[in-house]
């Protein structure tokens, strides 16, 4: 109520717009006669004649609408925006230029109509219209600073800004932000020096934590209820607090494990909570790559733009049903059998008269997330499959076991398509050399587990005429090349891993607290790996504001 509508500067700079005659639009037409003065249009003999133009406003707020015109004779004149009159005048004749003064509502496009009432005086008339300008929007408090101007500066101050630095304003910063703006010389100088202050500062940039209360000696240092808010609001919901959790932090209710624990949950019930958690899935899983998957025509030719929406839709709804429904745990979304096949991809499973996305079971190669056509198609190159791709996807991304570069001078080109032989003795010859192996003896065989399934992600037993050899392994975790055949048994071998569960743990304290794992959070990954393996996944998830790890603010510790 302190800043009303008609105290405040306009949401744009003020712009001029001219259209000259021949872009407005006449009646009636048979009136409608070139005009011998350049960039005019011209009536004549019209009665009423009028003349429309249809106008950009950039913006809410007012404006003066000018139009420009000669008439040979007295006439009475209405200036009309979108179907009503915002001017009129009696007897006008010779040059004139009227301008009218309106307000728009709404930004966008409107129709402003010159109309001239002849009848019955004069159907003679001849009139040469020449222009319409617009200006605005009209600042009409330009220059003016009063008090009514410079309390609306004081409630931005004290209402928005705390909100765009997510905490109350302490004395000095109130001080500070209300002496910029009493130092300029206009209300919308002001306000747009306060804007650029309160937008500038580090405090609306960052979510600064400093915390307090060193804790453990670990340097560990509790976050205040503010800065609390603010950590829990962006790692679940990607976004300032809401009212209920301002609240909370104004009423000093965010110092307890419980308290969080319960604000954490009714965050992620909320529709901003379960799109941070897909979009951890989908970054962690690289199904943001999906949308701009191409392949090859030649190798995959029924592979399509539909085809690739529904890969995605269907591990999207996958991911829903058993984070938001099932309550599943990490194990079955992992090695679950069964999903809900799009019907745009479903042909990829072998199925038939796939109508709608329903939950199905899958033949028995399948199990869980990895053998999904959108992840198998991900992993995947242009043309082929590519054993170390998919390989470096399950070290990398579910046994945080991330292989080192090559060496910069080695020949990493993969190896060419080849009719007469399959991908994996294609790779196998790539990968024989001394320098490759170290690595490759790591990679390939989990690579060649999921060689069943071609580059987007449909089931074969053959390539090139050749049977498919799928035996594999994952040696990293202990278990040799050659011990199973198929991605559904490395499934089962991932889950029995507890590298998995601790891998998965470390993905989500990177994404949820935005850095990287450090020693001092081994207790607690450990104690999110445990969670992961014994417990839903999103209680799993939901359990990290328990710890120390986001309750408490890491100090680094500087060697002299």
């Amino acid at each position: 109520s302190t800043c009303r509508d008609e105290i405040m500067p306009p949401a744009r700079n003020s712009s001029t717009i001219i259209a000259n005659g021949t872009e407005l639009a006449l009646s009636p037409d048979y009136a409608v006669y070139v005009s011998h003065e350049p960039n005019s249009s011209r009536t004549l003999y019209a009665p009423d004649p009028t003349a429309t133009y249809s106008g950009q406003f950039e913006a809410p707020g007012d404006y003066e609408l000018s139009f420009s015109f000669d008439a040979s004779g007295p006439v009475n004149v209405e200036v009309v925006l979108d179907g009503l009159v915002v001017n009129s005048v009696q007897g006008l004749s010779g040059s004139q230029e009227l301008l009218s003064n309106v307000h728009i509502a709404d930004a966008g496009s409107h129709l402003a109509t010159l109309r001239l009432q002849t009848s019955p005086v004069n159907n003679n008339l001849d009139v040469n219209y020449h222009s319409v300008k617009i200006v605005g929007p009209i600042d009409r408090g330009a220059g003016l600073y009063d008090d009514e101007r410079r309390s609306c500066i004081e409630a931005l101050i004290d209402d928005f800004a705390p909100r765009a630095f997510r905490r109350p304003l302490d004395q000095e910063q109130r001080t500070r932000l209300l002496a910029l703006a009493d130092a300029q010389d206009s209300a919308i100088d002001a306000l747009t020096t306060l804007l650029q202050a309160i937008f500038a500062s580090p405090h609306f940039l960052y979510l600064v934590e400093v915390g307090s209360e060193a804790h453990g000696g670990q340097g560990g240092l509790a976050l205040d209820p503010w800065e609390m808010s603010a950590r829990l609001s962006y790692a679940i919901c990607e976004e300032p607090p809401d009212e209920e959790l301002w609240q909370a932090a104004n009423n000093d209710a965010l110092k307890t494990v419980a308290q969080i624990e319960t604000q954490a949950r009714r965050l992620f019930g909320k529709p901003c909570g379960e799109a941070t958690v897909m979009r951890f899935f989908e970054e962690w899983l690289w199904l943001n790559r999906v949308p701009t998957l191409n392949k090859s025509p030649e190798a995959f030719p029924r592979y399509s733009e539909d085809v690739r929406a529904g890969m995605l839709a269907e591990t999207r709804r996958y991911l829903s049903e058993m984070l938001w429904h099932k309550e599943a745990d990490l194990r079955t979304l992992m090695s679950a059998g069964y999903s809900w096949p799009d019907p745009r991809s479903a042909f990829l499973y072998g199925l038939q008269g796939v109508s709608e996305q329903t939950e199905t079971a899958l033949p028995l190669e399948r199990a869980g997330l990895l053998t999904q056509p959108s992840l198998l198609a991900v992993t995947s190159p242009f043309d082929s499959t590519s054993p170390v791709k998919r390989g470096v996807f399950v070290l990398g991304q579910l046994l945080c076991d991330e292989p080192p570069p090559p060496p910069a001078e080695l020949n990493v080109v993969p190896p060419a398509p080849d009719p007469n032989a399959t991908t994996r003795e294609r790779w196998a010859q790539h990968s024989a050399s001394e320098a490759c192996a170290g690595c490759h003896s790591l990679i390939d065989p989990i690579g060649f587990a999921f060689e069943e399934f071609d580059g987007v992600g449909a089931f074969r037993s053959e390539e090139n005429g050749f049977e498919v050899d799928a035996q594999g392994g994952i040696p990293s975790i202990g278990i040799a090349d050659g011990s199973f055949t198929g991605a559904r048994p490395l499934v089962e071998a991932l889950v029995s891993s507890p590298e998995l569960y601790q891998c998965v743990a470390k993905q989500w304290l990177r994404f949820s607290l935005g850095r990287v794992e450090t020693s001092g959070d081994e207790s607690i990954v450990a104690t999110l790996a445990s969670g992961l393996e014994t417990s839903s996944l999103r209680e799993a998830l939901i359990s990290i504001v328990t710890t120390e790890a986001f309750t408490h603010r890491v100090e680094e510790q500087h060697q002299p």
